[in-house]
């Protein structure tokens, strides 16, 4: 019985040990998560993963979800389709003096647009306040770092946000007409 107990509970910390998560593969996985959250059109989850001063900017989770859907719908209206998103490695995880975590990764997301395919990249500023257990995300397109420590002013210098990326398109193949 002692043998059978001891081979249960060395089971038991093997699989904890398994499903415990580095919080480089936490990032990951919730911005994984939130880039399936905007293609399922569940804006309710994606906010969950936006930084509480952006909600607030954007006049709080109502008005934001709001404001999400009727800008998806546009472009849905222009015949542009979301077709998945990626996510880069994220970089070094940088901890500041209040124990918040920080790093960045870039975000593809595939669209569908008249003529072709559009993928466009963005780096993304990842931020936790509890030890990397919740991640928020902001989008860092056209903005450097002294406008994002504006808004995040305890934001480390050791933080690299690029510049902008440029989309790649690529053109639907033709057809040749077939006589």
């Amino acid at each position: 019985m002692k043998k059978f107990l001891y081979t249960l509970l060395l089971s038991i910390n093997i699989v904890s040990i398994s499903v415990a998560q580095t919080p480089e593969q936490s990032v990951l996985k919730q911005a994984s998560d939130m880039g399936q959250s905007f293609l399922d059109k569940d804006y309710d989850t994606f906010a969950t993963y936006t930084h509480p001063k952006v909600m607030k900017a954007m006049g709080g989770k109502d008005n934001m979800v709001k404001n999400l859907k009727r800008s998806f719908d546009g472009f849905e209206n222009e015949g542009v389709s979301f077709l998945g998103t990626d996510y880069s490695a994220p970089s070094k995880i940088i901890t500041v003096e209040d124990g918040t975590m920080q790093c960045t990764l870039i975000q593809m997301i595939e669209m569908k647009v008249k003529g072709g395919k559009l993928t466009s990249q963005s780096c993304l500023l990842a931020i936790s306040e509890n030890k990397g257990k919740n991640w928020y995300f902001l989008d860092t397109a056209g903005y450097n770092h002294p406008t994002m420590k504006t808004l995040i002013l305890n934001l480390s210098d050791e933080i690299v946000i690029p510049g902008r990326i440029d989309p790649v398109f690529e053109p639907d193949e033709k057809i040749p007409d077939q006589e």
